[in-house]
């Protein structure tokens, strides 16, 4: 008989429930926060992407699906895999991190093997959002 030596630590055996969206700015929940649909006129890549807004303070919160999500991210303060989204094309297309549920204020660029920061053109910004990673 073979047995598997269990030992008590303080860490979860699995993350916690992912927390409810609220806004980082107001700190505020439930109703006032709004689901939207980015426009087809979007050019971010987000043409009919659900994502939540407050309605106080008229901040962005999260996106509403799992593009970007994945295992293997950094976690955020919430204790679940971030989001890789990457920046609009002002702000010079670079990849980050953020958290998925849009609950904390998780920030975090994304560097390359040789510690660059990710820059993306226009092209692979399509390809990687029809792909479904960021």
């Amino acid at each position: 008989m073979t047995r598997v030596k269990h030992e008590n630590t303080s860490q979860p055996v699995y993350p916690p429930e992912p927390r409810k969206p609220r806004c980082p700015v107001c700190n505020q929940s439930g109703k006032n926060l709004i689901r939207l649909t980015a426009r087809t006129s979007n050019r971010n890549g987000n043409v009919n992407r659900p994502y939540l807004k407050c309605l106080p303070c008229d901040k962005f919160i999260t996106f509403l699906d799992e593009r970007g999500s994945h295992l293997v991210n950094p976690r955020c303060e919430c204790h679940v895999p971030s989001r890789l989204q990457v920046a609009s094309s002002n702000k010079g297309r670079k990849l980050h991190f953020v958290c998925s549920t849009g609950h904390c204020t998780f920030y975090e660029v994304a560097y390359d093997n040789n510690n660059e920061t990710i820059n993306l053109t226009e092209s692979l910004v399509i390809k990687l959002a029809s792909l479904r990673l960021i």
